[in-house]
């Protein structure tokens, strides 16, 4: 409507060719992202300022890359964080000269093991080509995958109140059903009860129905996996004892899986210290060298065109229900399919 409005508009004054041109560069400008001139949004600091703090936001479970456009859509708003989108993001602000240092903003429970990995690539490459500061400031929680992907930065600070660990790896949780009577199909379609019950999984190759919940783990299977649950902790413990300092018999004896607060992480040399927010950019700005000319800034969210934005017109914003729904559903399919670096009962995930 408002496409041929224009149109008929200038087409009745007569003036055909100025008005096809002038209609076009106008609607170009409205369909144009807003703002596309600068990625960046400002936080804080002097908006004119061009030395620039990043911060990337570290929140919510951490996976590798979003498979679907929906996954893509849903990240921003649920609160996850693709690894390897972070990492992408310290790619472009390495390249970007007017960014002096950057800010991990991390509140998480951990995730993949993949995506926690790109994360830690990403800051040592940003380092390593720029030769700029990279802190991690915790607002809340950082544990398993999150102390995977901060132990890389430079300085890690938490905001009081904090917990910080988790070292440590889990695997799926493997049901056994013991001689059930009755299932459940769901309340549409009813139950099933009887004396006994008969279930046969057909596949082939040894062990490819693992976790079957109708048969026991063998202890080949049960080897097979804690095998590489141990690799991979093995990988954490050297991976965070490499980075801080850490001797890596004080992870595995002392420290283990457990989270613990600000004073402890600090004892075991997790972080540098307790600070809000204010001061860490504080530190981190005098880290940089550029005192008090500085401008926070995060890349901006809102690319949506600016004929959008004048009408209104958004992308719908799922409920709080289809938000925890979905990210359950992303949990709980990976739980079932590797080992994770993740605080919390992935089981819960999976039930009803």
């Amino acid at each position: 409507m408002i496409f041929f409005g224009t149109l008929v508009f200038f087409l009745t004054l007569g003036i055909v060719g100025m008005s096809a041109t002038l209609f076009l560069a106008i609607l170009g400008v409205l369909m144009a992202p807003a703002d596309q001139d600068s990625p960046y949004q400002h936080v804080s600091g002097k908006e004119t300022s061009r030395n620039r703090i990043l911060t990337i936001d570290i929140v919510g479970p951490i996976l590798g890359s979003p498979q679907t456009e929906e996954d893509t859509l849903f990240s921003s708003i649920v609160g996850v964080t693709y690894g390897y989108q972070v990492q992408q993001q310290l790619e472009a602000a390495a390249e970007d000269e007017s960014v002096k240092a950057i800010l991990l903003n991390i509140a998480t429970p951990g995730g993949t093991i993949f995506g926690s990995q790109a994360i830690a690539d990403g800051i040592n490459a940003y380092r390593k080509a720029t030769q700029k500061p990279i802190y991690a400031f915790v607002e809340g929680i950082s544990a398993s995958g999150g102390v995977w992907a901060m132990v890389a930065a430079d300085k890690i600070y938490a905001d009081h109140g904090s917990l910080i660990g988790s070292i440590g790896i889990i695997g799926p949780s493997v049901l056994f059903y013991d001689r059930p009577t009755s299932l459940d199909s769901g309340l549409f379609q009813g139950g099933v009860t009887a004396n006994a019950i008969e279930e046969r999984t057909l596949s082939a190759g040894r062990g490819k129905d693992f976790g079957n919940p109708f048969r026991r783990l063998t202890p080949a299977e049960i080897q097979v996996f804690q095998a590489g649950l141990e690799q991979e902790y093995s990988t954490f413990v050297s991976h965070v004892a490499k980075a801080r300092g850490i001797d890596p018999t004080v992870i595995r004896n002392q420290m283990g899986a457990m989270v613990f607060s600000n004073a402890q992480a600090q004892q075991y040399r997790l972080i540098d210290g307790t600070l809000s927010r204010p001061q860490v950019i504080t530190a981190l700005a005098r880290a940089a060298q550029i005192d008090d000319n500085y401008a926070v800034v995060r890349l901006r969210r809102d690319r949506t065109p600016l004929i959008n934005q004048l009408f209104g017109v958004h992308p719908p914003r799922p409920s709080q229900q289809e938000q925890h729904l979905w990210q359950q559903q992303q949990l709980c399919a990976l739980s079932q399919q590797r080992a994770l670096a993740y605080y919390g009962q992935l089981a819960s995930l999976c039930r009803p």
